[in-house]
C-alpha cells in the first residue's frame, strides 16, 4: 500500500497513524513527512486488511484527504534522476563517502563495458579499480577535471572528472564521476575547432584533368588505405584531403590536419604523440592528448610530410605498421584506427637516393598516389575560378565593383601561376582593392613580374626575368648561406631558421651549399 495523507498541522499525528497500522502487524517499509502531508508506503495487504486501515485512518483528527499514489518521493526523484541522467551523453556514477556504489547510468555502463547488476552496492575500488580518481576525490575532497584513463584489461579509453558531494554544512558525503568516451570527447573538438566541411563539389573546375582527377579521389575515398597527394604549393592538397575525407565511411569522425614544416621537431613529436603528465617543464596537468589518438576514427592529414626529421619519420613508420602509439614519456601502447593523408611538393623519390626519407616509410605512405597539376596546366578552370575568388572577396569587401573585363580575363589566362590558386586569389583580392571603376581592368591585374623593385639590399632588382620559383629560391639560397657563417652545424642551422635538420641537409645539397666552401 502506497498513500499521501493530507493533514493540518498537528502533534502526535505520525504517532497515531503507526498506532494503527501496529494494530493490525502492518510492517512500514518507509514513511516521509513533507509540509502537512504524509506518505506512506507498507508491505503488501489484502483488501479487506487495507479498507479498515483506511478507514480508521480517515477517522484521525486533522486528516484532509487520503489518496492512493504510484511512488513515494524518494522513489519518485530518484526515478526522475534517471531519467535526466540516461538523457546525456555522459557517464555517471555516484557513491557514498565510503565509496560505495549507489548509482550508475547507462551511458557510463556502456562506456565502461560492465553489467548494471554486478556493480550496484560495491566499493569502487573493487568493482571499477581503474577509476582511482573519484577515490581520490572521496579521500581529499577535492574536485578533478578531465583526466584521461586508459584501461586496459577493458580495453576503454575515456576521459573522466570527479567532484564531492558536500552536505549544508560541508561535510562530505559522496562523489560523483562524470565520463566520456574518446569518441565524444573528439567530436567536441571537432565541433570546437569548427572545421570546414569540404565536398567535391567545393572543387571549383570545368576541366577534362580535374574531372578524371576528382573522380579517382572519390573511388580512393571509400578504401583506408594511405594517401599521399603531390603538387605544388598552392595547387589545393588541403582541399583535396578535406573532400576525400568527407567522402569517405569516416566523414561523421573528425579531420585534423597539421603542417608538419610550420612546427620545430620536438613541439612536433608532442602534438602528434601527445605527452603523459610531468614529462617536461610546462606539461599541461593530465597530459595531452596527441593528434593521432584525437584523430581515431577519423583522418589525420600531414601536410609536408617531406620535411620531418629522421628520428620522426621512424616514429611515423612504427605508427603505420602497428597502429599503435606510444605518448612521449609513457610506457603504454595506445591503439588507434586513423586513416593517414599525407602530401608534399618534393621529390621524395630523390630524396629516397640520397638518404634524406626512408624508403620503407615512403612505401607506407604512398599506397595511393594522387598528383594535383598546376594552374598552368588547366588553365580552361582559370575563369571559373577567378570568377568564384571574385564574387567570394566582394561578398567581403564593402566594393562597388561588380565583374572583371574581358581584356583582364585575358591577362589571367596567359599567366603561368608559379603559386597556383592561392597566387590567383591574392591577385584577385588586391585587383578589386585597386580598381576605381566599377569593373576590373587589365591595368588593375598586377602580376608577380610586374612588382614594383624594392632597395633593401635585395639581389632581386629585376622581376621581369624571373618567375616565382626562381625569385624565392634564390632568396632562400643566399638566407641559407648568410646563416651558415653564424651557425657550424646543420642542426644548429636548421634550429635558427626554424626548419627541421632534413630540410636544411636537403636544401644544402640542392644548393650545392656546404660549411667547408662557405666558410
Amino acid at each position: 500500500m502506497k498513500i499521501c495523507i493530507e493533514n493540518k498541522d498537528r502533534h502526535g499525528l505520525v504517532y497515531d497513524i503507526s498506532k494503527i497500522l501496529l494494530k493490525y502487524n502492518v510492517n512500514i517499509i518507509s514513511m516521509e513527512v513533507i509540509k502537512n502531508t504524509t506518505y506512506l508506503e507498507t508491505e503488501a495487504l489484502s483488501y479487506k486488511t487495507e479498507q479498515k486501515i483506511l478507514s480508521e485512518l480517515h477517522e484521525l483528527s486533522g486528516i484532509v484527504q487520503i489518496k492512493s499514489i504510484m511512488l513515494m518521493p524518494h522513489n519518485e526523484k530518484y526515478q526522475q534522476m534517471d531519467i535526466v541522467f540516461n538523457t546525456i551523453n555522459e557517464g555517471i556514477i555516484i557513491t557514498d563517502k565510503n565509496g560505495n556504489i549507489i548509482y550508475i547510468n547507462k551511458v557510463a555502463v556502456k562506456i565502461l563495458k560492465i553489467p548494471n547488476d554486478d556493480i550496484l552496492g560495491q566499493n569502487i575500488s573493487k568493482a571499477l579499480p581503474f577509476c582511482k580518481l573519484l577515490l581520490k576525490t572521496l579521500q581529499t575532497g577535492k574536485k578533478y577535471l578531465h583526466h584521461e584513463v586508459y584501461a586496459e584489461e577493458y580495453d576503454n579509453h575515456y576521459m573522466v572528472s570527479s567532484q564531492p558531494l558536500l552536505d549544508e554544512n560541508n561535510n562530505l558525503y559522496g562523489g560523483v564521476a562524470v565520463i566520456r568516451d574518446m569518441e565524444t570527447v573528439r567530436q567536441i573538438y571537432q565541433k570546437i575547432t569548427g572545421q570546414p566541411s569540404i565536398s567535391f563539389k567545393d572543387i571549383i573546375h570545368q576541366s577534362d584533368i580535374m574531372e578524371k582527377l576528382i573522380l579517382s579521389a572519390q573511388h580512393y575515398a571509400s578504401s583506408n588505405s594511405t594517401i599521399l597527394i603531390r603538387g605544388e604549393t598552392g595547387s589545393g592538397k588541403e582541399l583535396f584531403a578535406r573532400a576525400i575525407h568527407n567522402a569517405s565511411p569516416r566523414h561523421d569522425n573528425i579531420f585534423l590536419a597539421i603542417n608538419c614544416t610550420a612546427i620545430p621537431d620536438t613541439l612536433l613529436e608532442s602534438e602528434l604523440f601527445g605527452y603523459e603528465e610531468g614529462t617536461f617543464t610546462g606539461a599541461n596537468k593530465g597530459g595531452k592528448l596527441g593528434l593521432f589518438e584525437l584523430a581515431s576514427g577519423g583522418t589525420l592529414f600531414l601536410d609536408e610530410i617531406g620535411d620531418i626529421s629522421s628520428t620522426l619519420q621512424a616514429k611515423l613508420l612504427r605508427v603505420l605498421q602497428e597502429h599503435r602509439v606510444r605518448r612521449i614519456g609513457g610506457n603504454r601502447e595506445i591503439p588507434i584506427n586513423v586513416r593517414i593523408i599525407s602530401a608534399t611538393n618534393c621529390n621524395l623519390e630523390q630524396m629516397v637516393k640520397d638518404g634524406l626519407f626512408r624508403q620503407d616509410l615512403y612505401y607506407r605512405l604512398n599506397v595511393i598516389p594522387l598528383y594535383l597539376p598546376p594552374l598552368r596546366e588547366r588553365r580552361e578552370d582559370i575563369r571559373l575560378l577567378a570568377n568564384y575568388l571574385f564574387q567570394s572577396t566582394v561578398n567581403n569587401i564593402n566594393t562597388s565593383i561588380k565583374s572583371i573585363s574581358q581584356e583582364a580575363f585575358e591577362k589571367l589566362n596567359n599567366y603561368d601561376y608559379p603559386g597556383n590558386v592561392r597566387e590567383l586569389s591574392n591577385i584577385i583580392e588586391r585587383a578589386i582593392n585597386v580598381a576605381r571603376g566599377p569593373e576590373i581592368t587589365a591595368d588593375d591585374i598586377i602580376l608577380f613580374n610586374q612588382m614594383p623593385t624594392t632597395n633593401n639590399g635585395s639581389n632581386l632588382n629585376n622581376y621581369s626575368t624571373l618567375n616565382l620559383n626562381e625569385a624565392l629560391r634564390s632568396t632562400e639560397k643566399n638566407i641559407i648561406k648568410e646563416a651558415m657563417r653564424k651557425f657550424n652545424s646543420s642542426r644548429k642551422l636548421g634550429a635558427a631558421l626554424g626548419l627541421s635538420h632534413t630540410s636544411i641537409i636537403r636544401k644544402m645539397k640542392e644548393y650545392n651549399l656546404n660549411f667547408d666552401k662557405n666558410n
